[in-house]
């Protein structure tokens, strides 16, 4: 099983906030080398691979979420420092 980092993301609103719709990940930080939708996450969670974030040297998991409008997306877990969730890190900016 792999364990993937998400160094960036794609965000989308709705009618409760918004939720993401894709991510980044890689081992720097400034550079995402792959990019998955929320579908392509969920089917690699659901095949044993797991997602963190990283930032103010602490690790977040990223699991499955049901946002309130009805779309499936990713949370990180919560923990004492806001650097490493998912809403904060950078948006990706594909070539």
């Amino acid at each position: 099983m792999t364990d993937y980092r998400i160094v960036c993301t794609d965000q989308t609103g709705c009618t409760t906030g918004g939720h993401i719709t894709a991510v980044g990940t890689g081992a720097d930080a400034n550079s995402a080398s792959q990019r998955f939708t929320v579908q392509q996450v969920y089917n690699l969670m659901n095949n044993g691979n797991t997602f963190h974030t990283y930032g103010a040297g602490r690790r977040a998991d990223v699991h499955k979420w049901d946002c309130a409008c009805g779309v499936g997306t990713l949370r990180s877990s919560a923990d004492s420092t806001t650097a490493n969730n998912l809403d904060n890190l950078r948006i990706c900016t594909w070539k």
